[in-house]
């Protein structure tokens, strides 16, 4: 019997494996699904898109030649540059109430995706698990999955309270939706302060996925970190790119303690370094101008919503009851009231 294989044998019988935690996960299924219609276009087809999530407001294109060049050729600091970290906790503390240090408490990914998962990498170790309210966006549980985490699914016919019974040793996150997709669930002040308190009581990080905060329009928003404002227990992710209509650009942020945020920004450093600088800086330069003309369209978006509910509520379809559309309100200094009234 040979001691060891020659090249040549070696070479026949040698075949290299896939990581089980990647061969064992699964597309996301929404991109997926668009990955065949962007094929079918290129084709020439016609389809209707009804599958990604994401805006398709009119934003011109504002002036590039404003920019600082050369720097928008290079590097940014792996935090995202000062300028637009500044107005995006200029944002959170007027619009929400919560405070946040620029220099300390939040980083400018590459997507709010991105935040989410490098979030999930600075805090799971292999084997933790993550509970996720169903139905969950699809990303949730295969972020956690790749991260060598389990994620616990609690049922869709459990309410916030049941957190609790899906607690084990080995927790370690509770994922949040807020403003939820798919179900439109928004999430009551009372919700919030008992998921705090649970994850302070049981040493678990609350992470709350704000990306649809500014699509909630006629009932009040409390964002998670009005009720941690040390932000000890809390990671909020929010998006950029899906806010804005510009979900192609891959913007968003996470906001956490300056403890965690250091860890986040060293995973931020070693895959991505920065998101593209020239797309921050843009934003930055453009962004009041952006919000102006972006949040009336987003009211827009809302009313079509509630008139396609009016019209389903004719016809006798049932539907999950979403976000109550019962009064008028205050958005960004422009009062939107329904057209009939109406809770759906």
């Amino acid at each position: 019997m040979k001691a060891e294989l020659t090249i040549k044998e070696a070479e026949a019988t040698a075949t290299p494996t896939y990581s089980d935690v990647v061969a064992n996960s699964v597309q996301a299924m929404s991109i997926k699904y668009n990955n065949i219609v962007y094929e079918l276009k290129r084709k020439g087809v016609n389809v209707i898109v009804l599958s990604l999530g994401e805006a398709f407001f009119d934003i011109p294109l504002f002036p590039m030649d404003d920019l600082p060049f050369p720097q928008l050729y290079h590097y940014t600091h792996s935090r995202g540059i000062t300028e637009l970290r500044e107005k995006l906790c200029e944002y959170y503390q007027h619009y929400h109430g919560v405070t946040i240090d620029p220099e300390k408490e939040i980083i400018v990914t590459a997507g709010s995706k991105a935040a989410i998962h490098f979030s999930m990498m600075s805090v799971l170790n292999p084997g933790d698990e993550v509970i996720l309210h169903e139905p969950t966006w699809v990303s949730y549980p295969e972020q956690a999955r790749l991260c060598y985490a389990k994620p616990v699914l609690m049922p869709y016919t459990c309410d916030t309270s049941d957190y609790e019974k899906y607690l084990t040793e080995r927790s370690k996150m509770i994922v949040i939706n807020n403003p939820h997709n798919p179900r439109g669930q928004v999430f009551s002040e009372r919700e919030l302060r008992y998921l705090v308190d649970l994850a302070r009581a049981n040493g678990l990080y609350i992470l709350a996925d704000e990306a649809y905060s500014d699509f909630l329009i006629d009932e009040p928003f409390f964002s998670l970190g009005i009720f941690d404002q040390e932000k000890q227990n809390i990671i909020i992710c929010n998006s950029i790119s899906k806010n804005f209509g510009i979900s192609g650009w891959r913007l968003g942020y996470c906001i956490t303690n300056e403890g965690l945020t250091d860890q986040i920004l060293k995973v931020n450093q070693h895959l991505i370094t920065c998101p593209a600088a020239i797309l921050q800086y843009y934003i930055a330069r453009h962004y009041d101008k952006i919000v102006e003309i972006t949040y009336p369209q987003i009211a827009k978006v809302v009313e079509k919503r509630r008139q396609v509910a009016e019209l389903m509520d004719s016809i006798g379809l049932q539907y999950l009851p979403g976000i109550n559309r019962a009064q008028p309100s205050v958005v960004r200094g422009v009062l939107y009231a329904p057209v009939d009234g109406g809770s759906h």
